[in-house]
Formats: structure tokens, sequence, C-alpha cells
């Protein structure tokens, strides 16, 4: 069995087009719930599951792709 494609934190800052500071903000207040980190890290790198990722970019998700606080 083959181990699951995942993403790292550089793949996903550049396709979120985040910042690394704004990708780490929303990601400890919750707001992008599309992101599961895999475990265990390798060589203390975290990882995240490509297939949630790629079903948020490709509009399957359900919620908006704005990454904006509302208010």
């Amino acid at each position: 069995m083959s181990p699951p494609k995942c993403y790292t934190v550089g793949e996903l800052l550049a396709l979120l087009k985040l910042s690394r500071s704004t990708f780490f903000d929303h990601l400890a207040q919750g707001q992008l719930p599309f992101l599961e980190e895999l475990q265990p890290r390798i060589a203390n790198r975290r990882r995240f599951r490509a297939d949630l990722v790629d079903r948020y970019l490709a509009g399957q998700w359900n919620a908006p792709r704005s990454f904006r606080r509302a208010g």
C-alpha cells in the first residue's frame, strides 16, 4: 500500500497564495478546516492530506474560498 499523497507547508503556501505568517495564523485559529495533518511528521516537517486540499481548491468544499474574517 502506498503512502497517501500529501502537501508540505511550502507547497500549501504556493497553492493557497498565502504568506507563511498568515497561513499559520489561520491554521491556529481553525480557519483552514480542510487541512488535516498527517502523523508522524517526517524530519519534523508537517504534511497535510492532499485529497482534502485538492477538493477545496476544486470548489467541492462546502465553504467559501476566502480566508477573510466575516464582518
